[in-house]
C-alpha cells in the first residue's frame, strides 16, 4: 500500500534535497586544487656577458678580454663574433658551429684593443630552432693620456717665473720647494736658450718617432725606455718631443716644444726669454 505525502511535506523535502545539493557543490568548487603554474621556456637564447662593460674605456694596443655566455633551453646551434674597428672595418673573429647543441655556452678570449676611436663587437647565438639573439658591446680605445694643456717658463733671471710643474701644469717661482720643479731654466748666466733641468727625480727622453697626436701612454713608456734619460734638455726646438718620467715613478708626461724666443720680452726687463710647450700627461 502506498502512503501518500501531503503535499507541504513534499515541498520541503525537496527544499532540503536542493540545499544538501547546493552545498555539496560550494565544497566541492572551494576545494578544487589550483593548476600548478608552468614555468616559462626561454624562446631566445639568453647572452650574459661578465666581461668587457659596454662602454668602457681602454688603452690602445692593450688586453681585451672578451667573456660571455649563452644559454636556451632549445640547444645552441651556432655562435658567431663580429668585430668592427674604429675606423670601420670588419672580420670575423669567431663563427663556430657547435654539433653537440648544448643548453649552455661559455666563451672567454683575449683580444688587443685596436686604435683611437670606438670599436665594437656583436655577438650572435642562434639555437636549434633558429631562434636568433644578438648583442653589440662598445669599446672606447683611448690614448691613456688626460687632456692636452699649456706650460712656458721664462728666463731664470727675469721677473716672471723661471720654472714649471709637470705633475700639477703649473708655473713655478724662486720661492717654491723644489720638489715641485721638473722644469728650471738654466740659462743663469747667458742669453736664453731655453734649456732647463729638473731639480727633482724628472727625466726626459727626447724622441724622433713618438706620435704626438695620437701616441698612447704604452708607446710613449716604451720611447722613454728605448732613450737615454736625462735631467737636463739644451737648447730644445720648435717641434721637439720629449717624454718625461715623473719624480721616479710611472706618470709619464709627453712635452711638445712649440716655441723658443730668446728675444721675448713679457717681462719689460733685461733678461729676456720664454719657452712654451703643450704637454699631455698619462691618467
Amino acid at each position: 500500500m502506498i502512503k501518500l505525502i501531503n503535499k507541504k511535506k513534499f515541498k520541503n523535502i525537496m527544499n532540503l534535497t536542493l540545499g544538501v545539493v547546493g552545498i555539496s557543490a560550494l565544497v566541492l568548487t572551494g576545494c578544487k586544487k589550483k593548476d600548478d603554474p608552468t614555468p616559462p621556456i626561454a624562446i631566445n637564447p639568453v647572452i650574459i656577458v661578465t666581461s668587457p662593460v659596454d662602454g668602457e674605456s681602454k688603452i690602445a694596443g692593450t688586453t681585451l678580454t672578451l667573456a660571455f655566455t649563452a644559454n636556451t633551453d632549445n640547444g645552441i646551434k651556432r655562435v658567431v663574433i663580429k668585430y668592427k674597428s674604429a675606423t670601420g672595418s670588419e672580420v670575423v673573429k669567431l663563427d663556430s658551429i657547435i654539433v653537440a647543441q648544448p643548453t649552455s655556452f661559455a666563451f672567454s678570449r683575449n683580444y688587443t684593443v685596436g686604435g683611437i676611436g670606438t670599436e665594437s663587437y656583436t655577438l650572435v647565438v642562434t639555437d636549434k630552432k633558429d631562434n636568433i639573439q644578438t648583442k653589440s658591446l662598445n669599446i672606447k680605445s683611448i690614448t691613456g693620456f688626460a687632456d692636452e694643456t699649456f706650460g712656458k717658463f721664462y728666463h731664470i733671471l727675469g721677473s716672471n717665473s723661471g720654472a714649471f710643474d709637470l705633475m700639477k701644469s703649473e708655473s713655478r717661482s724662486s720661492t717654491d720647494a723644489d720638489a715641485d720643479k721638473d722644469m728650471v731654466n738654466t740659462d743663469a748666466s747667458a742669453a736664453f736658450t731655453g734649456s732647463f733641468t729638473a731639480k727633482n727625480l724628472t727625466m726626459f727622453v727626447k724622441s724622433l718617432t713618438f706620435n704626438y697626436s695620437s701616441g698612447t701612454t704604452i708607446e710613449a713608456a716604451n720611447a722613454y725606455a728605448a732613450g737615454t734619460p736625462s735631467s737636463t734638455v739644451t737648447t730644445p726646438v720648435n717641434g721637439d718631443i720629449y717624454i718625461a718620467k715623473l719624480r721616479n715613478n710611472n706618470t709619464y708626461v709627453v712635452v711638445k716644444i712649440i716655441a723658443n724666443e730668446a728675444s721675448n720680452n713679457e717681462c719689460g726687463c733685461t733678461n729676456m726669454g720664454k719657452l712654451t710647450f703643450n704637454l699631455k700627461k698619462s691618467l
